[in-house]
């Protein structure tokens, strides 16, 4: 066994978000179609004296509030064995996006430990782990397409889409998913039926797949964050149609199926970027995490068949 492992651990979209009933422990039931993207953050593991996390972006906490050191714990509790090692961790995928990068790291942390220390658990046994660290960090085990239902527990894979692009954009603020669950509470929900992606997928009909795109949180996130309208709407203004929301937000994606395409588009996006205002980082609000930055974090990238690629070093 080689004494450094790293991971690539893939994003996510969800290109349906159904939220159903808050249950009596609190946590809402959901189904969903998960789909990992080629956008990615690398983790790399290796043994020593005590647990640590460095990291290249210093908005990531380096503490026991991380999912990868979370992971860890969890994973040492269920071996009643302690795993002292040392984590690094490149950053790509935006925090507090809702492209699930903090579960995609925990999940690595749980396939690198596992290799590392040489634990032989089963898939099974690491997804039951993974459900304690968060709802998204199952999925991230399987990675490509998958149905996500339950709380997360519920894993049907599906037949991934082709590799089409997608067009990904954050407005410079954040949303804190505990509050993006409250206001869903307050409001009227739209409920999305996801067979039809299913079929999509199943035949690679994108136009299909472009027209059943659906999130829950759309409607309600709208109305506190004006800047999301702003962005769809420019999006579709600018020729892309198949528009939708991953996870809680605040990441607008649109899909294309020609990536040439997809690209002259982006430049055209990218020119209309200078005159956007984001009214979110100067108001008052539980929901936004307010943002440094006075421009979107704009990336073009792929859908992907893998959620996850483990090398040894």
């Amino acid at each position: 066994m080689c004494g450094i492992i790293s991971v690539r651990v893939g994003a996510k979209v969800n290109l349906s978000l159904d939220v159903k009933q808050k249950r009596s422990d609190g946590y809402h039931e959901i189904s969903s179609i998960f789909h990992s993207l080629a956008l990615s953050d690398m983790l790399t593991i290796k043994k020593a004296t005590k647990k640590s996390l460095a990291t290249n972006n210093p908005l990531v906490p380096s503490d026991d509030n991380n999912l990868v050191l979370k992971a860890l714990r969890q994973l040492e509790l269920y071996t009643d064995t302690v795993l002292n090692c040392a984590f690094t961790l490149q950053k790509e995928i935006p925090l507090a996006a809702g492209l699930g990068g903090g579960s995609a790291d925990a999940a690595g942390a749980l396939l690198l430990a596992n290799k590392l220390f040489e634990l032989n658990l089963s898939p099974e046994e690491l997804r039951l782990i993974a459900l304690k660290v968060g709802a998204d960090v199952p999925f991230m085990l399987t990675g490509g397409a998958a149905l996500v239902e339950g709380i997360g527990e519920k894993i049907t894979p599906l037949m991934a889409a082709p590799k089409w692009g997608i067009l990904l954009i954050k407005p410079p603020f954040g949303i804190k998913t505990a509050e993006a669950y409250k206001l869903l509470d307050r409001s009227q929900l739209e409920h999305f039926d996801e067979k039809d992606i299913i079929k999509a997928l199943k035949v690679k009909d994108y136009r299909k797949l472009g027209l059943s795109l659906g999130n829950s949180f759309t409607l309600p996130l709208i109305k506190e964050c004006p800047s999301l309208n702003l962005i769809i709407s420019t999006l579709k203004e600018i020729g892309l149609k198949q528009v939708s929301l991953s996870g809680s937000g605040p990441t607008i994606f649109a899909l294309t199926e020609d990536q040439n395409t997809a690209r002259v588009l982006t430049e055209k996006l990218s020119k209309k970027l200078p005159n956007w205002y984001y009214p979110e980082n100067h108001g008052q609000s539980d929901l936004i995490l307010k943002g440094k930055d006075s421009k979107p974090w704009l990336y073009f990238t792929q859908l992907s068949k893998e959620g996850w690629q483990l090398n040894k070093e």
